[in-house]
């Protein structure tokens, strides 16, 4: 989706190289009419000259700035000594404010601002007239276009970084969502490949003694494992919706509504576990890191001390204990009863 910081930079680019050009035409009109006496030939062909390269310019023809600056100096330096006009400074003036903005090289910057100041010095020196040249007017507005031309420049550098840094806040928003859905994964994962073993352990254990047990522990574990599988095809199908640039509908998240469920799960899958909740409603992100809190603590419990009895507690603190306001979670487990190795999760 486009936002207004990536509108306002073209738009600006787009001004300035449609401004510019039509400014040039009106700085070469104004260099043959805006004499009070008949304008000559000379004046008319520096001044139409003087519009080749703008015209390049404006057709979407890349020409060597050295090449620009040159040719619209010469006209105009032209049009000012030969020709008598002092309006041939204008296109220069113009021409200035465009290559100050597209460039840093100041030799090519001096070199228009120092050509165009001497034609009109030499003006003034023929017409023994400063006043009659208007030499101060000019050379005050060569000193204007230069600063134009560089404040143009610096305002588009300073977009051009702006619009770096979105780049970059956009991008680093990309990956710290990969980081949480990775951490999705990884917790549906763990929790679900814990319950499955568990459930194909007991199996295995009772299939000779008690088949019909070992048939129900194990409809167990294949129902797990299809849920978990369901819950990474939605974590995944909004991965994919995210690198197509398509909107996607979040998975919904577990709470604490969810607990409930998640300690049936455990305690079917044979984990002595048991939990004692005392707490109102939370906010849903609160509800999400508790309900991530207790699946992994638990699934490591279960992989360290398989066999170990193990309690939840979640408690918000009542107004006269210390830290109150807040909401107590504590997970322990006893030692491992059984000397089995544990599932590596």
């Amino acid at each position: 989706m486009a936002t207004s910081g990536d509108r306002h930079p073209e738009g600006s680019r787009v001004s300035t190289t449609l401004v510019l050009p039509l400014a040039a035409v009106a700085a070469a009109l104004i260099a043959i009419f805006g004499e009070d006496d008949s304008f000559g030939a000379v004046t008319v062909v520096g001044a139409l000259a003087g519009l080749v390269p703008w015209a390049l310019v404006a057709g979407g023809v890349r020409i060597p700035l050295v090449a620009f600056g040159a040719w619209t100096l010469a006209a105009g330096v032209l049009v000012v000594t030969v020709g008598s006009s002092a309006g041939g400074m204008f296109p220069v003036m113009i021409a200035l404010v465009y290559v100050a903005k597209a460039t840093d090289d100041w030799w090519l910057i001096g070199t228009m601002v120092v050509g165009g100041a001497a034609a009109i010095v030499v003006l003034a020196i023929a017409e023994k007239s400063v006043h009659q040249s208007g030499m101060i007017y000019f050379l005050g507005g060569t000193g204007i276009s230069l600063l134009s031309g560089r404040q143009l420049r610096q305002r588009e550098r300073l977009v051009d970084e702006l619009r770096a840094m979105q780049q970059l806040r956009v991008e680093h928003a990309a990956v710290e969502e990969r980081t949480r859905i990775a951490r999705e994964i990884h917790d549906v994962v763990a929790h679900s490949l814990t319950v499955v073993m568990l459930h194909v352990t007991g199996a295995r254990r009772v299939l000779g003694s008690n088949p019909a047990r070992a048939e129900e522990a194990l409809a167990r574990a294949e129902s797990v494992g299809r849920e978990s599988l369901d819950s990474i095809r939605q974590v995944v199908g909004l991965l994919r919706a995210g690198e197509d640039g398509r909107s996607a509908t979040e998975p919904s998240q577990p709470g604490l509504d969810a607990l409930d469920a998640l300690v049936v799960g455990y305690r079917s899958a044979g984990v002595d576990l048991s939990v004692d909740f005392r707490f109102v409603d939370l906010d849903p992100a609160i509800g999400l890191v508790v309900y991530r809190l207790v699946q992994e603590s638990v699934a490591n419990a279960l992989q360290h001390a398989p066999g170990a009895p193990c309690t939840v507690v979640i408690d918000t603190v009542q107004p006269a204990k210390p830290y109150a306001g807040q909401l107590h979670v504590e997970i322990a487990n006893s030692p491992a009863r059984n000397p089995v190795s544990p599932v590596a999760i």
